[in-house]
């Protein structure tokens, strides 16, 4: 584990500190004593990031949050969601109690605080013991979520990196558009799994997140789907009604054929989740287009993968896991038997965490395999 102190007294003892108190045997810390040393080691990743609030005497001289070196650090790392360092922990580290000073912080992305002692200052032995433990034990919670984060994280990148250089995703503004909306609700989820929840808000609201952002995140699939159809030979937009309407064949972007319209009462199926093609002779979701996610994915995966059964096969699975989870999330989709018989929350679990780290690592590889 790699660890970053930038603070301006890093080498008259806080170095040592929190090597010896803090960090003990879990990894290596590095240091940084000025904003432009610090701005140069955030060009490598870290797991935590000690941030001192002021490293300069003008720092010192000012009154403005927004000028502590602190603050400008702290906002570069956080201002852009591709930064190498956006998902790492932070916990800022300061001489001063004023909260309305850390919540400022707070709001552009520190993690937690450590209020620094000096002679100056003079704290009980209740409140200096208080506030080690606090530090020690922030430490160990924000070194295992950021384990997560940076997964997480390290996931949505790699997805907006293909976006960008994906022939699907940058032809005409429709595509771009798709393109857009697929990278805002990687944010939204990432927000989601990761805010930090009261337990107000966990044990008598019942947030919860881990489901709320598999949610987000599956929801992906409505603008993958999309963006592998040929739009233009399967909705027309009706300026009249100024919305797009089904054309009656739902044809794929490799020239494969989801669905065929053949008269106004029937169409043919090619691709479905049981691999067969079927007649549909009746008014029904296909002839309409309105066609629930999961056959689009299940036909989507068959149309693509039609050489390759091996890795088809490995796709559907897959997805089928993917499918029936979402499916099994009850404010998604309730039984009768789970109305009359079960909870309607069950709290997070690693379980949960795992079909987030699923969902995004599918459509990578619905989005790599493509070409």
């Amino acid at each position: 584990m790699r660890y970053l102190l930038i603070d301006d007294l890093a080498e008259r003892g806080w170095k040592s500190i929190i090597e010896k108190a803090i960090i003990k045997n879990v990894g290596n810390l590095d240091f940084s004593v000025t904003y432009d040393e610090a701005l140069n080691k955030l060009n490598d990743k870290y797991d935590l990031i000690f941030l001192d609030v002021r490293l300069t005497e003008d720092d010192h001289k000012s009154t403005e949050i927004k000028n502590y070196s602190g603050f400008m650090l702290l906002n570069e790392i956080r201002k852009d969601f591709l930064n190498k360092n956006f998902s790492t922990p932070i916990i800022l580290i300061t001489a001063s109690n004023k909260i309305w000073n850390i919540d400022s912080f707070r709001q552009y992305g520190i993690d937690e605080y450590y209020i620094k002692e000096h002679p100056n200052f003079i704290f009980n032995k209740e409140f200096s013991k208080q506030n080690l433990e606090n530090l020690q034990k922030n430490f160990l919670i924000l070194n295992e979520e950021g384990k997560k984060r940076k997964e997480i994280w390290e996931l949505c990148t790699s997805i907006i990196i293909i976006l960008e250089n994906h022939q699907y995703f940058n032809t005409n503004s429709k595509d771009q558009n798709i393109k857009q909306r697929i990278i805002d609700k990687l944010k939204l989820g990432y927000a989601q799994l990761f805010s930090k929840q009261t337990k107000v808000e966990k044990n008598i609201l019942l947030s919860n997140n881990d489901s709320l952002s598999f949610i987000i995140f599956w929801s992906i699939l409505e603008e993958v789907s999309k963006a592998f159809t040929d739009s233009n030979m399967t909705w027309y937009y009706n300026r009249t009604n100024r919305s797009y309407e089904f054309l009656g064949n739902w044809i794929f972007k490799n020239g494969e054929k989801f669905i065929e319209n053949l008269s106004e009462v029937e169409c043919k199926i090619n691709y479905v989740h049981n691999n067969k093609i079927q007649m549909i002779s009746y008014e029904s979701q296909y002839l309409t287009g309105k066609v629930n996610l999961s056959d689009q994915i299940y036909s989507l995966i068959y149309a693509y993968f039609l050489v390759n059964s091996n890795l088809r096969n490995r796709h559907l699975i897959s997805f089928s896991s993917l499918n029936n989870f979402r499916n099994n999330i009850d404010y998604i989709h309730s039984s009768l038997d789970n109305i009359f018989s079960k909870k309607l929350i069950i709290q997070d679990s690693n379980d949960t965490y795992k079909m987030n780290v699923k969902i995004l690592t599918f459509v990578t590889d619905i989005l790599s395999n493509e070409i």
